[in-house]
Formats: structure tokens, sequence, C-alpha cells
């Protein structure tokens, strides 16, 4: 964002801004505004290193504000070029104080006589290069160094460091006649004030895991390495991220910003009743609160948010879709308005401060700045942004507590909560009672943090008021207080459902609909995390890449990212946003996925093998409860089976998820008593020579999954030339038949499955005649999309096909909603029957008899 002023030249520089007076005053042969000003070289420096810095800080802000006020520069890079200055600076002095102290006690050394330097951190706007003209630069002094210095008077690497760390505060800080540098601020240092001014990188880590306390989160997601060891700098930033970034959505955080909040707010009213644009309503402090909560929050799982710079972080969220793209727009219109402000506030005043001026001739010079006619426009534009801000923090900040004075009816539960349940709606309310008394009192006995009680005590009233506008509220119940057992003891989970009245809403609802939806997320609380929050979407995360020297943690992230996608189609399946078909096809992807992965993590990557999978998984319709039909073959050669056992193994490693997926192997040629890995000649010959009519139908839906690309082109050729062969239709019917009666005697099937294994048959039947006359048939895998094809190939009539695929279509989606569901939905087979009976007879009659 730029505002840029009408016209503008050295008068106006002089007699708007105390900053550019003051600087020309002190150092009167200043080049023009419009030109950029050179840092001193060392020749300048070794003669007042003080004077020099002073100098190019001053006189090159100067040209910086030149270009804001002309329109050259817009907010992000002019605090890009103040950050810029600011950090040469740093360096500069930082050279300086070396030399000095090595001029007594020589230098610190590592072993390789390498000389050991200072890292230096920049916090808050300088981290994240945002200066504006009177900014402090808050600074952080580290070393990873040891030893002693080698000058005549010898002090360790500790005490050196400190010396040099002192020598550049005093060169940039210190008051003299040509003004100061930069205000230094060391306080966000490890226990602040009373800590050492200089860390070792070991004690600082240390201090990170042990004692780091919730606002420095905030402090180091805006650190940024500035001068001195960079390397090191970056280095240690890294090993900071877990401690800034959390892996789980810590929703706790907005209780301490909450807080925070307060506390600011409230030591700027006591310090001053004029308006404070930094720290006010409205305010910079609470357009970073806004996007930093979001960046903290979502960091851990989202590298994208771990932006140092307040526009860039904003992007991300829009990016990533945690703020509304609306929002984001709103905002970052607003803090571009309050920024330039700012930086031409500080301009104006050469000072610090941030509070709007009561002087009229200073309010005039500031509205003239903002290129605005008179100070009333200048605050009616700032107040509309102001209230932008205001809402949307208000919005995100709200207390759940605000406005729920009275004590809930139902928890704790008191004596009379049988009663109470009866009157709430209850269809069993003396069992009802005794599971809220019993999980009342195991809470109660638990051994919990002081925070970790509180936020349980809140969040309680609020579930079972949410429980029981269930109808009926008893379903789920247990289920609900099960988990909340679960997940008593992290705190996190706790703050999630009270922080987030929609997700705890959305919770209990599905718990309501779905045991096996309340399972999972029992046995694995973290799901909340991602699959109860609003912001996602069924679709599916992005899949972890696997680490060959991590095999253990990859498959566990493998299978943490199958829990996580399995459950968001369930969820979209639940609320209709997905059918079974697409559900189907979301979960064979999701398999797809896990099998190319563990397969480069047990070393098939690049190897001679494919993988093709058969039954749903080829057909792209799997269930949640399905396990993989497996077949896997290679060109020529020593078979690769040790790869393929690690493979299985893998698949079916008990994991703290669970199995990832069970895997049968059982459909390749000669079964259980045939190699587990086949060659493709080998499988060709067995596919041509001895197959029997049911591996015929079995090849129908396999398809390539995984392995050596190449190998999909051959396996997909061999496949063609098996199925598009000619038959007699007599035969493949009568062997179909047989097979289908025999799985009707042998095994038990509800009238949904034994309708959908009958369409599926059918269609078969038809593909295994059809396909030499018509060889797309075999493009198509799933009973639906092969249905529709052969009223193409006129196998069957349009009205016909059309009425059986429907017909599969909404068994398939019976089929997935009465296993999700607690109460399975009617769902009136015997309407269907006729349709599929009399296609059966038709078809499979017709190719028996022999008739046209």
């Amino acid at each position: 964002m730029k505002r840029k002023l009408q016209s503008i030249d050295s008068d106006l520089l002089r007699s708007h801004c105390r900053f550019v007076a003051e600087a020309w005053r002190r150092f009167e042969q200043a080049p023009d505004p419009a030109e950029a000003v050179e840092a001193p070289g060392p020749e300048t420096m070794a003669a007042d290193p003080a004077r020099a810095i002073r100098r190019f800080r001053q006189l090159q802000s100067v040209h910086l504000l030149w270009r804001d006020l002309s329109g050259e520069a817009g907010i992000a890079e002019t605090g890009q070029g103040l950050s810029a200055l600011a950090r040469t600076c740093i360096e500069l002095a930082l050279s300086a104080a070396e030399r000095q102290v090595a001029e007594r006690h020589g230098w610190v050394e590592d072993e390789q006589g390498e000389r050991a330097r200072l890292i230096v951190f920049g916090l808050g706007k300088l981290g994240g290069d945002e200066l504006n003209f009177n900014s402090d630069i808050d600074l952080v002094f580290a070393y990873d160094a040891e030893g002693r210095s080698s000058g005549p008077r010898r002090v360790d690497a500790a005490d050196w460091m400190k010396r040099v760390a002192r020598e550049l505060i005093r060169l940039l800080d210190t008051v003299d006649e040509n003004g100061r540098a930069w205000i230094v601020d060391a306080r966000l240092r490890p226990f602040g004030e009373s800590g050492a001014l200089v860390w070792s990188v070991p004690a600082m880590e240390q201090y990170f895991l042990s004692e780091g306390r919730t606002w420095e989160r905030y402090a180091w997601l805006k650190a940024a390495p500035v001068a001195g060891d960079l390397a090191a700098g970056r280095k240690l930033i890294e090993a900071l991220q877990p401690f800034v970034f959390r892996r789980y959505l810590d929703y706790g955080i907005f209780e301490s910003l909450r807080e925070l909040h307060r506390r600011i707010d409230a030591n700027a009213r006591a310090r001053s009743d004029r308006e404070d644009i930094k720290r006010g309503r409205g305010g910079i402090r609470e357009l970073e609160f806004l996007v930093q909560s979001l960046q903290i929050l979502r960091g851990g799982r989202e590298p994208r948010l771990r932006q140092t710079g307040f526009l860039p972080a904003l992007e991300a969220c829009a990016d990533l879709g945690v703020m509304p793209a609306e929002e984001a727009e709103e905002l970052r219109c607003a803090y571009g308005f309050l920024r330039i402000l700012e930086n031409r506030l500080q301009a104006m005043t050469a000072r610090q401060g941030h509070e709007l001026p009561t002087d009229p001739e200073d309010r005039q010079r500031l509205a003239e700045l903002m290129d605005f006619d008179d100070w009333g426009e200048l605050t009616e534009k700032l107040g509309e942004h102001r209230q932008t801000v205001t809402r949307h923090f208000s919005e995100r900040f709200r207390d759940p507590d605000a406005g729920s004075s009275e004590p809930s009816p139902l928890w704790p539960p008191g004596d009379d909560i049988v009663q109470r349940l009866d009157e709430a709606g209850f269809q069993r309310p003396e069992e009802a009672a005794e599971h809220l008394e019993r999980s009342h009192a195991e809470l109660e006995r638990r051994a919990l943090s002081a925070e970790g009680r509180e936020r349980l005590e809140r969040l309680m009233p609020g579930l079972i008021e949410v429980v029981g506008r269930q109808r009926p509220p008893d379903t789920g119940l247990t289920d609900l207080l099960r988990l909340i057992d679960q997940v008593s003891r992290r705190s996190a989970y706790l703050a999630l459902l009270r922080e987030r009245p929609e997700t705890l809403e959305r919770l209990v609802r599905v718990f309501h609909v779905s045991q096996r939806v309340a399972e999972w997320i029992i046995a694995s609380p973290q799901l909340l995390d991602d699959l109860l929050d609003p912001i996602n979407g069924f679709e599916l995360p992005a899949a972890p890449t696997p680490d060959p020297n991590d095999k253990e943690a990859s498959l566990w992230a493998l299978s943490r990212w199958r829990q996580a996608g399995f459950l968001r189609t369930a969820l979209a399946e639940l609320d209709d946003r997905l059918d079974a078909v697409d559900a189907g096809r979301q979960l064979s992807a999701m398999a797809d996925t896990i099998v190319d992965r563990a397969l480069a993590l047990t070393g098939g990557g690049d190897s001679d093998i494919a993988v093709i999978g058969y039954g749903n998984l080829g057909a792209s319709q799997l269930h949640f409860e399905s396990d993989l039909d497996l077949v896997f073959l290679h060109r020529s050669g020593e078979a690769p089976h040790r790869i393929v056992q690690r493979l299985v193994s893998a698949l079916q490693m008990p994991l703290p998820g669970g199995r990832l997926f069970e895997i049968d192997t059982r459909l390749r040629p000669n079964g259980r008593a045939g190699m587990l890995v086949s060659t493709l000649d080998s499988f060709d010959d067995y596919q041509r020579n001895k197959a029997w009519t049911w591996e015929h139908q079995a090849l129908i839906r396999a398809r390539w999954i995984a392995g050596d690309q190449a190998l999909e082109d051959a396996f997909e050729a061999i496949r063609k030339q098996v199925l598009t062969q000619r038959r007699d239709d007599r035969s493949v019917a009568e062997d179909l038949a047989g097979m289908r009666e025999r799985q009707r005697r042998e095994r038990r099937e509800s009238p949904v499955k034994r309708a959908l294994t009958d369409l599926q048959f059918l269609a078969e039947l038809g593909v295994l005649t059809q396909a030499a006359d018509h060889p797309a048939l075999v493009d198509h895998r799933d009973t639906g999309a092969q249905l529709e094809a052969l009223a193409q190939a006129r196998w069957i009539d349009d009205e016909q096909a059309q009425e059986l695929a429907e017909a599969w279509r909404k068994l398939l989606q019976a089929r997935h909603l009465d296993w999700l569901r607690r109460e399975p939905a009617s769902f009136d087979t015997e309407n269907l029957r006729p349709v599929i009976d009399a296609a059966w007879t038709t078809h499979f009659d017709r190719s028996t008899n022999g008739k046209d």
C-alpha cells in the first residue's frame, strides 16, 4: 500500500518532519534526499565509528522517507529498507566492537583457527523486516564458541562475547551531539533484565525447552539473525521451531492472548489518555494478534505460516484458507494505512511514540503528510480502519464465558439430576445420570494442572448443554464422556472445544450420529485438531513425504494421514457433501498413495516391481473396512521377494493409529500355492492358458497402483488382451451364476450387500462376453460405469442401464451410511429387487440358453 503526496520537496520535508530537520542540522553536507546514502567505509569507521553509523542511519532514513512520501516505495518496501539499514548498522557496530575488544583481549577462535563471532538476533519489527522510522530494535545475543581469547589479557568466550555486546549497544544507543543510531532493547532475552546479556547456544536451547513462556513464543515468532554468525543463528532459529510452533492446535493461546491484550490495553490507558494507534483499540497490536494467533495455532502443521513479517503471514493465512479472503483484504488495507500513519507520525515528531498529536498545527501537518486536506478527513478514515480491526478482533478473541453467568442445571450433577435430565428430554434419565455422576467423580479424582482443571470446569457445562439439544440427547453421551476422560490431561483439547463453540457443536452432532467416528476420535484424540476444526473440508490433507532414514516415523506419519483422510471422508459423507462413489474414489486414492510411499520406504521405489490392485481397490471403490487385494509382478530375473515381504509387513504393522491396511495376496496366479511375485510373461501365460473364469472376472477390476511406471503399460496390455478374447457366452454365464450361487449359500449377506454383488456380477458378465466386439468396455472398472458402457454396446437397453446404475449408486450410498451411522437409515431394497432380478434373468438366462 502507498500514499503518495501530490508534491514533495526539501522545504516540505524540513517543515513537516522534525526527523529530517534534526538530521540535516547535525550533518550539514547532506546529499539530495532522492539519492541513497552509501554505508561508511573502513577508514571512516576507524576514525569515528559512532558518528559514521549515526550519519548513515539518519541520512539514509531521510532518503527512505522521501521514497515513501513520493510514492516510490510502499509500506512493505519501506519496512524492508529501514530493516536492511538497521542490519547494516548493527553489523558495522558489531565489527567495531569486536576490534575494540580484540585490541585488549585478542580473539576467540575455534579449533580450525576461525574467529568466533557473536550471534545477533533481531526480534519484533526488525526480525519481521518491517521497522518504522523511530522503532527501537529488539536484540538478543548468543554465541556458539568455547575456550579463551588469544590476547595478552585473556578472557573466556562468554566474557569476550559479553564485552562485545555491551560495546555494540553503546555504539548504537548512546546519545551524543549526533543523536543516537537506534534505541536498543535487549529485554526479550531469557529471564529478561535479570538474565545474562549473552547466552550460549546450548543454554538458550535448554532455557526454551524447560523455561520458555507463552509470550516468548510470540516474540521468537518474529526472530531472525541480523548480524554476526548468521549461519549459527539460522541453526538456532531452526532448533527453536518446535517451541514456537506446536504440532497440535493449541487453542489455549487465545486465553493467554486475551490476558496479554488486557494488560497492554490497561498499561496504554494508564500512560496516557491520548489515542494510541499501536496499543489502542483497533490498532496495530490487535492486527498483529489476529495474524500471529493463527501462525502460533497452525504453524506447526502449515510451514507456510512460519513467516516473520505481517504481510507475508497474512497472505499465507488467506492462501491456506485459515482466514477468509475478504477478511484478509480488509486487514491488509487497515495494516497498510496504520503503518504508513505510524511511519509519518514518527518522522514528523522525530520520536518513537504512537500517540496522535493534540496540537492543531501538528495535526494539520500530519494530515498533509497523509495526503488529506485536514485533520477531520484523516481521523474519519482512521476510524473506519480501526472499526474494521476491532470487529475482527472481537470476533476472534471473544470470551466463550462472556454472558454465561447462570450455572448449568446438569453439570456438575446434583441430587436432582435424574429429574433434570428427564425434564431435558433424556429417554433414560437414570442411566444418563449414572454416567454423568461416574464421570464427574473420576474427573474430580484425576490429578490435573490448575490450568487444565479450570478449562475442564468451564467446558463441561457447555458440553452437557449442547448434548441436551440433541434428540434424543442420550445417544452418544457415554462416548463423549469417554472422550473427555481421554483428553482431560491434555488441556489443549479442552481449550479447543471451549474456544470454538462451533467445533463443540459439531463434535456432539458427530458423536450423536456415528459411533464409528466416535470410536476413531476416542482412540486417537489428536484427530480433533484438524478433522473437527472448521477450516477443514473433506479434501485429503497433503500426504507426508517418507524419510528413508526414519522408516518407523514415516509409517507413523502415513498412519496419521490415513486416519485424517478416512475421517474427513466419513464426515463429508455424513454431511451429504460427498456421495459414496466419490468417497470410494477418495479412499482408494489414499490407499494408492500409502502403498506407493510404503514401497519407497521398503526399498522398492526404483525396483523392477509393479503393485496391482484388485477388488474394491482396483475399481476405486474402497470401503472404510476394505482390505487391499494385491498382486505383485516384475519383468524378469530374480524376483524381488524380500521387498514385497517388507512392503506387506509394513502395511500390516501395528501402529498407534492402527494398521495401515490388511493385505490379501490370494488373487495371484495359483492363489496361495503360487509365487508371491510373478514375472510378466508367466502372468500373461497363466491368464491366457490356465486362469479360471472367476480369475478373468477379477482381472476386470485390476489396475496398476504403484511401482515401476514402465510396467503399467505392459500390465494393461496383458489385461486388455486377456479380457477382449472371444468367449463362449454360455460357459461364462454358467461359471458366474454357479459361483454367485455358492456365495449366497456360504456367506451371510445383507440385502444391500446381496444386491450390490448381483449388480457387479451382472455387469462383469456383460464385459466378459462383449469385450471382444467392444474393447472399450475393459476401460471401466466400477459397476455403474460398466452398466452405462454396456448400454452403448447395445447389450442392455438404455432405460434399464440407467435404472440399474442408479440402483447401484443408491445401494452403495446405503452401504456406506449404514456402516457409519448409529441408526441405519431405512432403505427398502425390495423396491430395487424386481429391476435387478429382471436384468439377471434376462441376461444370465439368455447367455445360458444361447439366445440372442
